[in-house]
């Protein structure tokens, strides 16, 4: 075997292992396999950049912006609604036309658009029928999917098997050359739904959030989010000491894992839960959280603060000291922030100051920027903070040196009373410092010391704690010690979701950035004005620190709000909002004119022989120029992690063509089950590509099947249209996979499908796709 093939195999391998096990982000992997197969030289450089121009590409992110376009005019769902009319409650009616109208409308548009579009309409027709969305959801998704069968555009593998056409000198496959063999397998996919499968599509009830338009749910919603039972007044004394405060400030969701939702004025006004609305006092603040631990926090003390004035003096008994230092130009710390340098973890000290120039910063010092100049107080064992004693003007301190950094104001000693509940709780687990913004310096007990104490550490009842925080930290745990619980709540959880305030369950998206991410760290409540009151995510619901669960896409967050709020999040390109009166209102005026535009880019492409990359560039000019799209919009309704995905791919299918490694499974291929005929071979290489799907994106195991399925034909000798066509079905015919396939996770948790519903379902319209690509296309395009 020769090397190159060698190489291009670990390569491809390597990719294979990394999209499969989604390690690194595919879109990462794939700008890896371009840099490896240019360095080397498995393709020249002009043929490892030459997917970021290639026509396939260009049209790929074309589509997205008309699609945007026909979403944003409502041209697309007021189709869907009209004809949805004519079904009646006949469910197969239903279903029938529910699969057609999604499959017609992604022959043309980006399925996964054209699916979270249909989810909202299809959930309010399982409402209105009173119908499980089980039964209406999964032929929705399937239909959408049927898509890419029917048009050239339908899908972004149809246009990466017709680049390799192309790049064979064969005549390309026309924009209606899939829709015979498409039409045929849609009409009998739908027949096969309507008179069998739908009779084994699950009958299960998903979470709904509770609103006035759906009282039908209301107590469904209730017993499997059970938020009722978690709802709680809490009441602010006359003098705590977080009257005053904003609720940012004060701590509570944090400190107590609750989340406010509204709060009673001593007079009768009910008003919205901000971040940045005062506290005041005789305040009934309603929430939702765990009261068991409300109760534990508010009645029972967990820390007894002590009246110490000589904090520092203790702080420096032992072998602990204070040092200083001036950053300069080499520093390790110059241009850092602390969090970067993880000073504490890394070599087991403290910065308890830093003075820059004539300002001295005591508070949020992790994520400060040092600079060439900056004085840092570093506090540690001796043997540790000796590590730095080559920084510039390194000295030690003693107690009178400290005075300009007013350790007294930022340090103080709290205990571990009997019965607290961070008894047996570690650091990590007590929470002192994500809550409340105390770090913990030293521990005293029963003469043992520790000194910057791990995260493992488990206090005890008698503990004794040095801490670092500021005074309004102190204020925050006094004020919440004293704070009292009702738990019976002001209102009742049917009456949250009525008039300017509303409850509607939010999906994230295939596209949404927020995937990864937590809702503290990508500040939710503050960038949208919505609070998240669960967060539902395959069979069960989470409820608690939601803040720290790091989302994924398909998860459902029962979101509370103004109506405002989540129409704005409507327009979102992260979310999904299933309540159809929060929807964005469409921009219904320009629609005729973003369907001329459409039908316009197709004929110009038939009538005129204009490149389709040339007349869908054109159409996305006019989209913007008419008004149906902001040029800003535009840009963001291009999914760029699948245009260079695609694009940087594309060379892989170079590179097999040029190694010979097309050629060499094409023989091996032949080989083997060659003795059968083309139509046996066709099967096996439909058979393999729906297989690929389950581990590769489409797009990607399109470049790679292209060549393989071009040099099986040649060594045939046969025409190469029926196999390029069959590998460009499968690969659309991805029915199988809910997690691998944007579509079917999207339909995942509101239709409470499990993994076993799309093996089940998606098998026989998989086999369909096959058995008729097979039976067909020998016909459409002969050998």
């Amino acid at each position: 075997m020769p090397f190159e093939i060698i190489l291009l195999i670990i390569i491809l391998t390597a990719a294979i292992i990394l999209f499969a096990t989604g390690w690194i982000r595919m879109d990462l992997t794939a700008l890896f396999v371009l840099v490896a197969l240019a360095v080397t030289g498995l393709v020249d450089p002009i043929q490892a950049l030459s997917g970021f121009s290639n026509p396939a590409v260009i049209i790929v992110w074309a589509m997205f912006i008309l699609s945007a376009g026909l979403a944003r005019t409502g041209i697309s769902s007021l189709i869907g609604r009209k004809l949805l009319k004519y079904a009646g409650k006949s469910e197969g009616r239903l279903i029938a036309i529910l699969m057609a109208v999604t499959a017609l409308l992604s022959s043309i548009m980006n399925n996964i658009g054209v699916a979270a579009m249909f989810l909202p309409i299809t959930l309010e027709i399982a409402r209105r029928t009173r119908r499980p969305p089980s039964k209406l959801l999964l032929p929705m998704a399937y239909g959408a999917l049927h898509g890419g069968l029917i048009l050239l555009i339908g899908t972004a593998s149809n246009l990466v098997v017709r680049d390799a056409m192309r790049e064979a000198r064969l005549v390309p496959l026309g924009i209606f050359d899939f829709a015979p063999g498409g039409l045929i397998i849609l009409v009998i996919s739908i027949g096969y739904m309507v008179l069998i499968g739908r009779r084994f599509l699950p009958e299960r009830q998903p979470p709904r959030a509770l609103s006035a338009d759906d009282p039908v749910n209301g107590e469904v919603t209730q017993e499997q989010y059970a938020l009722q039972e978690r709802l709680a007044t809490l009441i602010v004394p006359e003098g705590n000491p977080l009257v005053g405060k904003t609720l940012a400030e004060s701590r509570i969701g944090r400190a107590l894992e609750i989340t406010v939702l509204s709060i009673l004025r001593k007079d009768g006004r009910r008003v919205r839960a901000k971040t940045d609305t005062v506290v005041e006092s005789g305040d009934r603040l309603l929430v939702l959280g765990r009261l068991d631990q409300i109760d534990e926090i508010c009645q029972c003390p967990f820390i007894k603060v002590e009246d110490t004035r000589s904090v520092v003096e203790s702080l420096l008994t032992g072998d602990v000291g204070l040092v200083e230092f001036i950053i300069n130009h080499d520093s390790l710390f110059v241009d850092k922030t602390l969090s970067e340098i993880n000073l504490r973890q890394r070599y087991g000290v403290n910065v308890l100051g830093i003075q820059q120039g004539d300002i001295i910063r005591r508070t949020n010092l992790q994520n400060l920027q040092i600079n060439q100049g900056d004085r840092l107080l570093i506090y540690g064992p001796i043997e540790n903070i000796e590590t730095f004693k080559t920084q510039t003007r390194y000295r030690r301190l003693k107690l009178k040196d400290t005075s300009k950094y007013l350790l007294d104001e930022r340090l103080l000693s709290i205990s571990i009373p009997e019965n607290s509940t961070l008894e047996g709780q570690t650091l990590e687990e007590s929470r002192l410092g994500a809550a409340y913004g105390l770090s913990v310096l030293r521990i005293l007990r029963n003469g043992d010391d520790w000194h910057l104490p791990h995260a493992e550490l488990r206090l005890q009842a008698g503990d004794r704690l040095i801490v670092e925080g500021r005074p309004t930290d102190i204020d925050v745990l006094r004020g919440l010690q004293s704070l009292k619980v009702e738990r019976k709540a002001d209102i009742d959880m049917e009456n949250l979701g009525v008039g300017p305030i509303q409850i509607s369950e939010v999906m994230l998206s295939p596209y949404s950035s927020l995937a990864g991410k937590n809702l503290r760290e990508s500040r939710f409540r503050e960038k949208y004005g919505v609070s998240v009151l669960a967060i539902w995510r395959g069979d069960r619901a989470f409820r608690s620190r939601l803040g720290d669960l790091t989302l994924q896409n398909g998860d459902a967050l029962l979101c509370y709000g103004t109506a405002d709020n989540l129409q704005a999040m409507a327009s979102e390109r992260d979310f999904v909002v299933l309540k159809m009166n929060l929807q964005e209102q469409p921009l219904v005026k320009k629609a005729p004119i973003a369907a001329t535009i459409m039908v316009s880019v197709v004929l110009a492409a038939i009538i005129f022989e204009l490149p389709i990359a040339i007349s869908a560039i054109a159409g996305c000019a006019l989209m913007v120029l008419s008004g149906a799209l902001t040029m800003d919009r535009a840009y963001e309704s291009i999914d760029w992690r699948s245009i260079f995905l695609i694009a940087a791919m594309l060379p892989m299918g170079i590179a097999i063509q040029q190694t010979g490694a097309a050629a060499l499974v094409s023989g091996a291929v032949i080989d083997t089950v060659g003795s059968l005929g083309p139509t046996a071979i066709l099967m096996g290489i439909m058979i393999l590509c729906v297989l690929g799907t389950l581990i590769m994106p489409a797009p990607v195991l399109a470049g790679i099947m292209s060549p393989i399925a071009l040099n099986t034909a040649q060594d045939l000798g046969i025409s190469p249209y029926a196999f390029l066509m069959g590998v460009a079905y499968a690969l659309a015919a991805s029915f199988i996979s809910p997690v691998a396939i944007p579509v079917n996770t999207l339909v995942m948790t509101p239709g409470g499908y499990r993994y076993s519903d799309y093996i089940k379902h998606g098998l026989p319209i998989t086999v369909i796709v096959v058995i008729i690509s097979v039976l067909l296309l020998p016909l459409i395009f002969p050998y």
